[in-house]
């Protein structure tokens, strides 16, 4: 696969690394002295016999592009997800690192990981985490009931209640269907017939609908997904990968208040 991808690659990586050389090369020349011919097939070829004996340097720089074009895209909306006042907050609510979760009640990946970010949560003691109600996993000619499961979890926030019913969908044997769901917040001491009634506002279908909105705008294309600070986690990577990425997180948040910024 990589001996297939190379020549595109190494044809863009080429050209870039190129630009860089050629323009250090003449930034010392007063006179701004073009490179001749000759020197830059010397260059082209130095870079191409490197590249040619480290592809996955090429491949390491195109993955850490496509991060920070999406960074990019996560920067537009950080501000507003880490402060929205509606959104549950778990874990410390003045936590100096705020985690996000993008996550679906039915994704398998999401509950298995759970037990690892509620450690993590627990264990640092400063982590605002906040989750966030992605529900992709409906298909259309199927019950929405990922759909149902968001709406249960955010009407139940309006009895006190969100961590609890959060924790007991995520954690629940077996598949989902709305029969479970009722059920299981039943089991968690919330009043059923108030929970339908809430799950019915308009508005908790319009929180849910701005979630997919600004998840995909993120290009958020599956779940779970962690926004971290200004760092952002693809996927279950476990534990350990999350507290690098937070302390890290925190190491650059250090480093910006010692420099006055």
């Amino acid at each position: 696969m990589v001996k297939k991808m190379l020549p595109a690659f190494a044809s863009i990586a080429t050209m870039v690394l190129l630009f860089g050389v050629l323009s250090a090369a003449k930034g010392p020349l007063a006179d701004d002295t073009p490179v001749d011919s000759s020197e830059r097939e010397k260059i082209e070829q130095v870079i191409a016999d490197y590249l040619e004996k480290n592809p996955d340097v090429v491949i390491r720089a195109i993955q850490e592009y496509q991060r920070r074009q999406q960074m990019a895209q996560i920067d537009l909306y950080r501000d507003y997800l880490e402060s929205d006042e509606s959104a549950p907050v778990l874990g410390n609510p003045n936590g100096d690192v705020t985690l996000i979760e993008f996550f679906d009640f039915r994704c398998g990946f999401c509950r298995r990981h759970f037990a690892e970010v509620m450690k993590l949560v627990s264990e640092d003691g400063n982590i605002r985490f906040i989750p966030k109600q992605f529900p992709v996993l409906d298909q259309p000619d199927a019950p929405p009931v990922s759909r149902i499961a968001a709406r249960a979890a955010l009407a139940a926030q309006r009895q006190g209640k969100y961590a609890d019913l959060h924790t007991a969908l995520l954690t629940s044997e077996g598949g989902l269907d709305e029969d479970t769901i009722y059920k299981v917040a039943e089991q968690t001491g919330l009043d059923i017939a108030q929970l339908k009634k809430d799950m019915r506002d308009p508005l908790i279908e319009k929180t849910i609908e701005n979630t997919l909105a600004i998840g995909r705008e993120m290009g958020i294309q599956g779940t779970p997904f962690y926004i971290i600070g200004d760092d952002f986690v693809n996927g279950a990577r476990g534990f350990d990968y999350l507290k690098d990425t937070v302390s890290r997180v925190r190491d650059r948040a250090a480093a910006e208040r010692a420099a006055g910024r």
